[in-house]
């Protein structure tokens, strides 16, 4: 009786974790393709990785001149709708942090919110209002 109900105890607990779990349709590995700015001139790029996981977003920026070198930020994401995408950096580290990842990263803000203009399995688009950019990803 006693390991009957501890097992009905266990489950609750673990159904109760299982529902503060939230898994989010971006979740996985992407790769930066191109970025459009308001004026329709784009430029493609290839070195620049974004992982979304759960609530945690990571990035990767590869430079290879002029010698190979990774820059990895971290940050934390949200989507408060089908249709938009918050990502705020988490800047704790140093206050050059944020710039610098601004300056790989052609964001707006370390704390921004871009529409989702398309998702499916392999492509993301997304866009920055503050700046009128359109960045387009595909699935790594």
């Amino acid at each position: 009786m006693k390991k009957g109900l501890l097992y009905i105890i266990l489950s609750m607990f673990i159904l109760a974790a299982c529902d503060n779990y939230k898994s989010y349709p971006l979740d996985g590995m992407w790769q930066l393709k191109t970025v459009q700015d308001m004026n329709g001139n784009e430029n493609k790029v290839d070195t620049v990785f974004y992982s979304f996981h759960r609530e945690v977003m990571f990035s990767v920026t590869i430079l290879v001149n002029p010698k190979f070198s990774t820059y990895p930020f971290y940050g934390y994401m949200d989507m408060p709708s089908d249709n938009k995408l918050h990502l705020l950096l988490n800047n704790s580290a140093d206050e050059n942090y944020v710039e610098w990842f601004l300056s790989f990263s052609g964001w707006s803000s370390a704390d921004l919110t871009f529409d989702i203009k398309e998702y499916n399995s392999k492509n993301l688009v997304l866009f920055d209002s503050g700046n009128g950019k359109t960045y387009t990803l595909k699935k790594f």
